[in-house]
């Protein structure tokens, strides 16, 4: 937010000082229901045209980012499918083995543990 704050600010004072070159360098005014509008007339409607225009192009230029982003976040994810559907007979004889070899494990301490207490 404190971007676009300076963003639009230093839109508006470019706007008036094009605006206050233009009004003297060429002599170009607005005009609105038929009437002239006075110099700061024109410098308040071309900086709003400008707030706007910045407006504008903070939505373009986050659109484009989002867009951006998507897009990555969309082939990563791609990817990450793509991996685990090629290396999933790997991935699940490796969950397989871990199981078995947690549940031999335990089968085989509750053995030695029996064994421990038979000779005693």
């Amino acid at each position: 937010m404190k971007n676009f704050l300076i963003a639009l600010v230093i839109a508006i004072i470019l706007v008036n000082c094009l605006g206050s070159l233009v009004d003297s360098w060429l002599g170009m005014h607005l005009v609105m229901s038929d009437e002239l509008l006075e110099p700061w007339e024109n410098v308040a409607v071309l900086s709003l045209v400008g707030a706007v225009l910045v407006v504008v192009g903070f939505v373009v230029a986050i659109s484009v980012v989002g867009t951006v982003l998507l897009a990555l976040g969309a082939g990563f994810l791609a990817l990450l499918v793509v991996g685990v559907s090629a290396f999933w007979p790997i991935i699940l004889i490796a969950i397989a083995l871990y199981v078995l070899k947690k549940r031999n494990s335990v089968a085989y301490r509750q053995q030695s543990d029996r064994n421990m207490h038979h000779n005693v």
